[in-house]
C-alpha cells in the first residue's frame, strides 16, 4: 500500500481525499449522535429567541401609573396586584410608601377586610411617622365596622371597632379623622348597647331577673348616652316595681 493510500485510509485513494467531509450514512454512529443533539440545539435556539423577544421590565413609575389607573377605574383587584408587583420589584422606590397605602386601601374598597387590616398594619410599622397614619388608623376601624354582625351574634368585630375608634379619637381629636371616628364610635356604642339589651331581655323572658338586671346596669354604666340606656332604665324600674 502506498503512503498516499495509507494516509487516505482507503487503497487507491490519495491522501487529499480525507480533507473532504464524509457523508453520514443513516443509522450510523455519527447519524445517531446528530439525532441526539437536535432536540438540545432546538431548545437552546428557542431559549435564545424568547430571551431576545421578552419585553423589558416596567419601570417603577410606569407600574405605579398603571396601578393608579386601575384604582381610579375601581378595578381594585387588578390595582392591588400591580401595587404588589411594584413593591416586590422596587421595595425602596420613592413611590413605595404611597403604593403600600394604596394597596391596603384597595383591599378595603374591595371588601377584603382582613387583608386590608394586615396591609395597613404593615404600613404603620414601616412608616410610623407618615402624615397618613390618622387615615390608616381610622380605616382599620372601618374594616372592623364592616364586619360587625347582628346584635344576636358574636360581637368581636364590634369590640375591635370600638377600641380602634377610641384610639383615633384620643390620638387625633382635632383632625378630620378624629371627628369621623367620634361619629363612628357613637354608632358602635349604640350597636353594642342594643346587643346587651337583647341579651338582658332574653334573660328576663327566661325567668332570670338577676342576670337581666346585670345586663341593664352594664348598659347604663358603659353606654349611658344611647337609646338602649333609656330602655334599660325603664326595664330596671319595672323590675323594681314588681319586686
Amino acid at each position: 500500500m502506498s503512503a498516499s493510500a495509507y494516509a487516505s485510509g482507503r487503497p487507491g485513494q490519495t491522501g487529499t481525499a480525507r480533507l473532504w467531509p464524509r457523508t453520514v450514512v443513516p443509522g450510523s454512529v455519527d447519524s445517531m449522535g446528530c439525532n441526539r443533539l437536535r432536540p438540545w440545539l432546538l431548545g437552546l435556539a428557542l431559549v435564545a429567541i424568547s430571551a431576545c423577544s421578552a419585553p423589558p421590565p416596567k419601570s417603577e413609575h410606569a407600574l405605579f401609573e398603571e396601578a393608579n389607573r386601575e384604582f381610579e377605574r375601581r378595578n381594585f383587584f387588578t390595582a392591588s396586584t400591580l401595587y404588589d408587583e411594584l413593591l416586590e420589584q422596587y421595595p425602596f422606590s420613592e413611590v413605595a410608601e404611597l403604593a403600600r397605602l394604596r394597596v391596603a386601601h384597595a383591599y378595603y374598597l374591595n371588601g377584603k377586610y382582613e387583608k386590608a387590616i394586615a396591609a395597613f398594619g404593615d404600613f404603620e410599622r414601616l412608616h410610623p411617622t407618615s402624615p397618613r397614619i390618622p387615615f390608616v388608623e381610622y380605616t382599620i376601624g372601618m374594616c372592623y365596622l364592616e364586619q360587625i354582625e347582628s346584635r344576636d351574634r358574636d360581637q368581636s368585630a364590634a369590640e375591635n371597632a370600638l377600641r380602634q375608634f377610641q384610639r383615633v379619637v384620643q390620638r387625633y381629636p382635632n383632625s378630620v379623622y378624629g371627628r369621623l371616628a367620634s361619629f363612628r364610635l357613637a354608632q358602635v356604642q349604640q350597636h353594642l348597647a342594643d346587643h346587651e339589651l337583647f341579651v338582658g331581655d332574653y334573660y328576663a323572658k327566661s325567668g332570670k331577673p338577676k342576670a337581666a338586671a346585670a345586663r341593664y346596669r352594664y348598659i347604663l354604666e358603659h353606654y349611658p348616652d344611647t337609646d338602649a340606656a333609656r330602655t334599660a332604665r325603664e326595664r330596671l324600674a319595672s323590675m323594681e316595681h314588681r319586686s
